[in-house]
């Protein structure tokens, strides 16, 4: 008789959130008019999502399972778009969530195969699964189709932002920094051009900058504030990082020069090469960094948002990391017993400043929980 009112659970898993992400429906989803309805608008908003066909593989397990006289419910858990330890995390709360509303025997997984799989052992530590479902998207074998298969991976590859990073950021980067090589040589062709535009293009699109410069354009007055400060602050610290290598040739040629005839000096000379390097461009890099952090805490002011507070103690962190790095550089130059102490002093006066600003005022002014994000 025990057997009979042994009660299961049909999970079906997204570990990189498409369903929230793309419907904005909150989860986890329980029930099957629910799970199938999440279903149906997953499928509205973009029909190639394999992680509809999971729900509803979910759904057509339930029907067979209730079918056959067994005693179920079928639900539907999410991660986070990152994947990664923060989406593996909010699985295990939804999943403990959902299997806190019942007593369930055992787990009868449902995925599309890949990353979701990944959580099996969460979900093992809860409830034993009794099955795993993997679900395939069938393609005709066709010439016409495959190509169309082949083109929605190509898709993928330009315009999904986790994919995109590695196969147009990464290389348009490379390409970039070959074109600077090539100026630095005095060296002007066609190809120079070709590969500087190619490069950019790449970077731009893989790294989807141009989707969220478009993005902060439409938020309007706040949306220029923040690609003001973006465009401003990476300028800076470009300058900052050409003015340090500037200051580290000229201050420092000896050394440099005893590196470029023999590449294993740098083992010698490069900790000082370093602080020159740190020293020439901090200034610049500093205020780089703060202009940035002040766009982002003038747009959360004007949005009325709470998490204005957490920008100002970016600049306050800013401040107080300020003396300890510039010391470090200059310990690193010179390696002097007075620079080795004021490093050890500034350090522990930043680190009792910042026990004082986390300890005290930051839990009386800390955005809460649920606050909207950036």
């Amino acid at each position: 008789m025990a057997a009979e009112t042994e009660r299961y659970l049909v999970l079906c898993v997204d570990r990189d959130d498409d369903l929230g992400v793309k419907t904005k429906l909150e989860t986890p989803v329980v029930g099957r008019a629910a799970v199938l309805a999440a279903g149906t608008s997953l499928a509205l908003a973009d029909p190639e999502e394999a992680d509809a066909n999971a729900i509803f593989s979910a759904v057509k397990k339930y029907d067979e399972l209730t079918r056959a006289g067994t005693l179920c419910e079928v639900a539907v858990v999410c991660g986070e778009s990152n994947r990664g330890f923060e989406a593996d995390r909010r699985v295990g709360k939804e999943v403990a969530q959902v299997l806190g509303s019942s007593q369930y025997a055992g787990v009868i997984l449902v995925s599309d195969g890949g990353e979701d799989e990944q959580v099996i052992p969460i979900i093992q530590s809860m409830r034993p699964i009794v099955s795993v479902q993997r679900v395939t998207v069938k393609h005709s074998q066709t010439v016409e189709e495959t190509y169309q298969v082949l083109g929605r991976y190509l898709r993928m590859l330009v315009f999904d932002p986790h994919y995109s990073k590695w196969s147009l950021g990464v290389p348009g980067l490379i390409f970039i920094l070959a074109g600077i090589l090539i100026v630095s040589q005095h060296t002007f062709e066609a190809e120079l051009a070709a590969l500087l535009v190619l490069g950019g293009a790449f970077f731009i699109r893989g790294f989807n900058i141009d989707r969220t410069v478009a993005g902060l354009l439409q938020r309007g007055p706040t949306g220029y504030i923040r690609l003001f400060t973006m465009v401003a602050s990476v300028l800076i610290v470009l300058a900052g990082v050409i003015s340090g290598y500037g200051s580290m040739v000229s201050q420092a040629q000896d050394y440099v020069r005893a590196v470029v005839s023999e590449p294993g000096a740098l083992f010698v000379y490069g900790a000082t090469l370093a602080g020159y390097l740190i020293n020439g461009s901090l200034a610049l890099v500093w205020t780089g960094i703060a202009i940035y952090a002040m766009g982002a805490l003038l747009s959360h002011i004007a949005r009325d948002s709470v998490l204005w507070k957490r920008d100002g103690f970016v600049l306050a962190m800013l401040a107080i990391l300020y003396l300890p790095v510039r010391t470090f550089s200059e310990f690193l130059i010179r390696g002097t017993t007075e620079s080795t102490f004021l490093l050890i002093s500034y350090v522990l006066i930043g680190l009792a400043a910042i026990f004082a600003l986390t300890t005290t005022i930051y839990p009386r002014v800390r955005p809460k929980a649920g606050s909207e994000p950036e």
